[in-house]
């Protein structure tokens, strides 16, 4: 065989291997891509339970509400005491946090009075800073003295002492003024639960105390419907739940599949079933949703978008 035609003939296996080798780095590219993406699905998945949808908004992810229920809720005393005064009887139209009745107030007010002018008070603490100040001024100079022989050592013993036994003062006056406001805030919500008040919008059904009558801790002493509204409980991971808090609102789709409307967050506790998890309340307006739709909400489940994690968290 001549020399040119082996040349050719290797020249072109080696052309036809260097192909394969390119097509393998090309299949073990895609291969990579591909599980970058399943990876990242995953990822989405384990952070928000649910993959995310892009909105205007930003990412959000789809949960699906518990059974629709009536708005009624049961007002109950916070505290023992004696109903002193009544604002509102049945029929009554009230609003979130209207006050509704009281118990006695007057000895809690006393204490919470003394509580915040203790707390407020900062004449003490200023008093004990300007000393703990003025001292450790007095020890840097007598250092000076010292050094240059004006003084005897054992005056910048004693400014190390004051120094230390007023640093001392103040950090005991910090620790009080915690103490301080720890008691003021007890009393605060001390004062607080003597008061009755609408915890949503309604009507007033039932009064069930009278001026004069005593109440223990929990007594159910008014009831207020909305007949005009519904309650959605939504079980979603705490970030999500804290996202939805801090918008004060979130888009909710009907079961039809295509009545969008906005749903008040009205409030967030845990989930008692499900650790890391909490429970959405939102609150929903029947007017917002056609007749045909109307009849059917009592029960009902409905589609609810929450703020994705990932758009939370920056990921």
């Amino acid at each position: 065989m001549k020399d040119s035609e082996w040349k050719t003939r290797n020249v072109g296996r080696m052309k036809t291997h260097y192909k394969h080798i390119q097509f393998s780095l090309r299949l073990l590219e895609m291969n990579v891509a591909m599980v970058a993406i399943v990876l990242t699905f995953l990822f989405q998945n384990q952070v928000t339970g649910q993959t995310p949808y892009r909105t205007q908004q930003g990412d959000m992810a789809l949960y699906e509400s518990g059974a629709a229920s009536g708005i009624v809720e049961k007002v109950r005393s916070g505290a023992q005491g004696v109903i002193v005064d009544v604002l509102v009887k049945p029929g009554d139209s009230v609003k979130k946090g209207q006050i509704l009745a009281h118990t006695e107030l007057d000895s809690t007010k006393y204490q919470l009075d003394l509580a915040q002018h203790a707390f407020e008070s900062k004449a003490s603490v200023d008093a004990a800073r300007d000393q703990a100040e003025a001292w450790t001024a007095t020890r840097a100079e007598t250092e000076v003295d010292v050094r240059q022989h004006k003084v005897d050592r054992t005056h910048l013993d004693w400014a190390l002492a004051m120094e230390k036994m007023y640093h001392a003062v103040y950090d005991q006056q910090m620790e009080t003024k915690d103490t301080q406001q720890i008691q003021y805030a007890y009393w605060k919500d001390q004062y607080e639960k003597r008061f009755f008040r609408a915890p949503v919008d309604g009507v007033i059904s039932e009064v069930l105390v009278d001026i004069g009558k005593p109440v223990n801790i929990g007594t159910h002493a008014f009831t207020i419907r909305n007949d005009g509204g519904y309650a959605l409980p939504v079980p979603a991971p705490a970030l999500l739940a804290d996202a939805a808090a801090s918008r004060g609102s979130v888009p909710v789709r009907a079961a039809d599949g295509k009545t969008v409307t906005r749903a008040t967050v009205d409030g967030v506790s845990d989930d008692p079933v499900k650790a890391g998890w909490k429970i959405i309340r939102l609150l929903i307006q029947t007017s917002d949703f056609p007749a045909t739709i109307r009849a059917k909400l009592d029960g009902m489940k409905f589609d609810v978008l929450l703020p994705s994690v990932v758009q939370q968290t920056g990921r």
